[in-house]
């Protein structure tokens, strides 16, 4: 993500003070994030009317080449993980490819989600995982946290569910431009059904849906080996009353499964909402 600076703000205001009331100049998006050569930001619902004339601005100002401008005007949709995103101006053709940390991840910026405030989660995992273990990632969509994994770590096997036809195209060829077909095996389908056959195989499972149902995460469950860790990401609101919620709910599923958890950390990896925070445990899993 990138924060803009005082001489950049200056310049869109000065673009956009002929075409916008001045009230809604103080709207304009102070942050912004960059796909390959695509630039995407949230547009306020308010200067949605005004969406290609900032649009065009931004390609007038921004220091750094782009091609296409994309403003999201909405959530992204449930489990399939589709942003709203309008072309605001620029190429239509809203296919990149994205390098970050050593791998490329192709994608259309306008139809998938590649979130820039997981990056420090991404780097995380990259420093903590050990070569030779078994991954699994349950929604991966076009490898967004697993393929750094696969490209730097040298994982013995990584699982890499996807339920969005277009992700999962992307997964695979992701996986081919990043070279590691021998070590990733894409899984095209609902991970509840997909899944259970790799029933007490993984060292780790990736479970980065913010919403997983209680099946999906005794299926994370049921997918670990003895000692084995998952990290798991919820929404939770930062209210007081909510800091206990994912950890209840991880034990809760546990003891359904007749296993026992150690909570080994909680961070927050980025706000997601107001009032809502994107947050991951880190959970180790014990079945003796």
């Amino acid at each position: 993500m990138t924060k803009a600076n005082n001489a950049t703000i200056i310049q869109l205001k000065s673009f956009l003070a002929p075409h916008i009331p001045e009230q809604l100049l103080e709207s304009l998006p102070k942050r912004w994030w960059f796909l390959g050569d695509i630039v995407l930001f949230s547009l306020p619902r308010e200067l949605i009317p005004y969406g290609e004339i900032i649009g065009k601005a931004f390609l007038q100002v921004l220091s750094k080449p782009v091609r296409s401008v994309l403003g999201k005007i909405g959530p992204t949709t449930a489990i399939i993980r589709e942003p709203q995103y309008h072309l605001l101006a620029g190429d239509p053709n809203t296919e990149t490819i994205h390098k970050e940390l050593g791998c490329l991840f192709k994608l259309d910026a306008a139809k998938l989600t590649f979130s820039p405030g997981n990056h420090g989660e991404r780097t995380r995992l990259v420093q903590i995982t050990s070569p030779g273990e078994i991954i699994i990632d349950m929604f991966s969509c076009v490898g967004n946290l697993s393929l750094p994994l696969a490209v730097n770590n040298s994982p013995k096997k990584l699982i890499a569910a996807e339920i969005n036809p277009l992700a999962f195209h992307y997964l695979q060829e992701n996986i081919q431009l990043n070279k590691v077909e021998s070590i990733v095996e894409p899984v095209f389908g609902d991970n509840c059904t997909t899944l259970p056959r790799y029933r007490d195989v993984a060292d780790r499972v990736l479970v980065g849906y913010l919403f997983s149902s209680e099946e999906q995460i005794r299926l994370a469950i049921r997918l670990c080996r003895d000692g084995g860790i998952i990290h798991y990401h919820e929404a939770v609101p930062n209210k007081a009353t909510a800091v206990q919620r994912p950890i209840n709910r991880i034990h809760n599923a546990a003891m359904l499964e007749k296993a026992a958890v150690t909570i080994l950390s909680r961070r927050i990896v980025k706000k997601y909402a107001p009032g809502i925070e994107h947050i991951v445990l880190d959970v180790r899993i014990s079945k003796k």
